[in-house]
């Protein structure tokens, strides 16, 4: 799962799916603290899907 923010600070969600020969691992650029806050935003928070967002700005 996606976190994403877009220019006027919104934020939502998207799944991301990537073939595994495609993929380079990106190197960790967040400390513990902003993980944890991230993942219980995706988890908890009940943010709109890409999908929803687009819907709604078109």
């Amino acid at each position: 799962m996606l976190l994403l923010t877009v220019r006027d600070g919104q934020q939502f969600f998207s799944l991301l799916d990537v073939l595994p020969a495609s993929f380079e691992d990106l190197p960790e650029t967040l400390d513990a603290a902003t993980k944890a806050k991230v993942a219980h935003r995706l988890e908890h928070e009940g943010l709109l899907t890409q999908a929803q967002w687009a819907d709604l700005h078109p």
